[in-house]
């Protein structure tokens, strides 16, 4: 009995004596294949439980314009849907140059609410038919 006890005692300590590192309160990962302008992620609800930054990362993407090698980039949009109402731009678009990896940082969010991303513009060209693509898409909040 005195080293379950014991256990817990020195698990409890450790978590009061080391500082924490702030952990983002939910994430998630996905893909992206063939996406046009104007493709809207899922939506995701952040509770606001925390400080940590609202950020969505890029790892690896592609246009079908091969002809502009490595300077693949992305324009991504945040959007924060208000109950009842459309949903609102938070803060300004961020460009991701995600040939390896580009990231969007939006800072924390004030208050709950479902949010969600949109791809409003990429590298390869205007043309209807060019489409994106993401290796890994991961977002944290």
């Amino acid at each position: 009995m005195r080293k379950k006890y014991s256990g817990v005692i020195f698990g409890l300590v450790l978590a009061v004596l080391i500082p924490g590192v702030a952990l983002a309160e939910g994430s998630w990962s996905s893909y992206i294949i063939n996406a046009s302008r104007g493709f809207d992620s899922r939506v995701w609800n952040d509770r606001a439980l925390d400080g940590a930054s609202t950020t969505v990362n890029f790892q690896v993407c592609r246009d079908e314009n091969t002809n502009n090698g490595t300077n693949d980039w992305a324009t991504v949009r945040l959007w924060r849907h208000a109950g009842l109402f459309p949903p609102y731009q938070v803060g300004t678009d961020k460009n991701l140059s995600c040939w390896v990896s580009g990231t969007g940082n939006w800072g924390a969010q004030q208050g709950a609410e479902d949010f969600h991303f949109q791809l409003r513009d990429f590298s390869g060209g205007t043309d209807s038919w060019n489409v994106f693509d993401v290796q890994t898409v991961t977002v944290y909040y």
